[in-house]
């Protein structure tokens, strides 16, 4: 049963992701006239989507859980937009950040050249994979465990998500950034004897459990990590270390140390995209800094100041419920 205490934040944070999604959407459709950004077919299915999960029923167990779900559409939304819309696309600066951020060194590089065998089933590279593709999970999972055992935890945590991610969309459309694994194929990461310096590990983890179990790796990959999967640029700020870590901090305060757990897998999850060549060290601090501030802005914000945006928030959306000219109330 849902508790008097509850339900205000339930409300908030559904009026935290419409004004949220307003302004986001107002940011594309900036950024289209701006740079004659296509609207594809499938941006106006994901489009459609999002608005019809915002107008779904007002069942508080779906409302409340709808933040997530809008989420998932919009981070598919990503997908094709941020390399078009305009800005241009950083290479050459993150290589240079990174080397000066650990001391002239790629640290994909020196995990590659002291853990990847280069043949066979590479088992660092697996786990790493793994737990790349555990990006959704842990969002969904911290979500369950608070909602059935801190409800109010599980409020703030949708809200604080909901800051997280649409303050990560925001800048994957106006600093497009490139991965390891991309800036190798543009020939960026070539060492003296003209061979790449890192190797994109996922591919090769999937061909080699292909021809491990008799399937085709290379076709499985493709499908799921490159047809269906998110924008290649949309590399910093690394969301797939900025959840986990969120999910650390709402779940150290809702449970305990229990919550350390969630911050080793933090780690390595850090560890598993700078090795497989997925993420720069910098796009993992960057998330670790993303994930603070929303947390510290939902749960830390002064009193006055919640209150300030709680009215903010309400007059925003009684404006867009009041009747046109013309229109009985």
């Amino acid at each position: 049963m849902e508790s008097a205490q509850t339900r205000p934040l339930a409300r908030r944070n559904q009026r935290l992701l419409l004004v949220g999604v307003v302004c986001y959407a107002a940011l594309l459709a900036a950024l289209m006239v701006q740079g004659g950004l296509a609207v594809t077919p499938d941006v106006i299915a994901v489009a459609i989507g999002l608005v019809a999960v915002l107008l779904i029923s007002d069942r508080f167990v779906i409302s409340s859980w709808l933040p997530l779900l809008a989420l998932l559409l919009a981070y598919e939304l990503m997908r094709g937009l941020a390399d078009d819309a305009g800005f241009p696309v950083h290479m050459e600066d993150l290589i240079v950040a990174e080397r000066l951020l650990v001391f002239g060194h790629l640290p994909t590089q020196v995990l590659q050249d002291a853990l990847y065998t280069g043949t066979g089933l590479d088992r660092a590279a697996v786990l790493a994979s793994l737990t790349y593709s555990l990006h959704f999970a842990i969002p969904v999972v911290t979500g369950l465990a608070l909602w059935l055992w801190r409800r109010v935890h599980f409020h703030d945590f949708m809200a604080a998500l909901i800051v997280l991610s649409l303050a990560a969309f925001a800048t994957y459309l106006v600093f497009p950034a490139a991965p390891p694994w991309l800036a190798v194929e543009r020939g960026l990461l070539i060492g003296p004897d003209g061979l790449p310096v890192i190797t994109y590990l996922k591919p090769e983890v999937f061909r080699a459990i292909g021809e491990t179990i008799g399937l085709d790796g290379s076709f499985v990959f493709t499908s799921v990590f490159l047809t269906a999967g998110p924008n290649e640029v949309a590399a910093w700020p690394s969301l797939h270390v900025a959840y986990p870590f969120l999910a650390f901090l709402f779940v150290r305060r809702a449970f305990g140390r229990i919550g350390w757990l969630l911050f080793a897998y933090t780690m390595l999850v850090a560890f598993s995209v700078v090795y497989l060549g997925d993420h720069w060290v910098h796009d993992c601090i960057a998330g670790l800094a993303y994930a603070y501030v929303a947390y510290y802005v939902i749960v830390h914000t002064s009193e006055p100041v919640r209150a300030w945006f709680e009215r903010v928030l309400g007059n925003l959306e009684r404006a867009g419920k009041r009747p046109s000219v013309g229109e009985t109330s």
